[in-house]
């Protein structure tokens, strides 16, 4: 299954890797974000549907949602394709 990552998604993780770096050490951020592609990557499983997701804004647009630590990954699988619409910090859903 082919992964993408929307540039607004993209812009995210890289605002993610920034912060983390800002507050430990050199490197910190890049790891961070290494991280983060690879729990996306683990979300393209042949054969797996996921739910909606059950914030009403999200499942508007029919996203399935995971999370990452604190971050909540909205994507759509279509045609043997994830896509990465959307990261938003869990707090900020209520």
């Amino acid at each position: 299954m082919v992964v993408k990552i929307t540039p607004k998604a993209l812009r995210v993780i890289d605002g993610i890797a920034d912060f983390v770096e800002s507050k430990n050490t050199k490197g910190s951020g890049k790891r961070y974000a290494i991280k983060f592609k690879a729990a996306i990557k683990k979300l393209a499983l042949s054969n797996v549907q996921f739910a909606i997701c059950n914030h009403p804004v999200l499942a508007a647009f029919k996203y399935s949602c995971s999370h990452f630590n604190d971050w909540v990954i909205a994507f759509r699988i279509q045609n043997n394709e994830l896509t990465v619409y959307e990261i938003i910090h869990g707090s900020l859903l209520f």
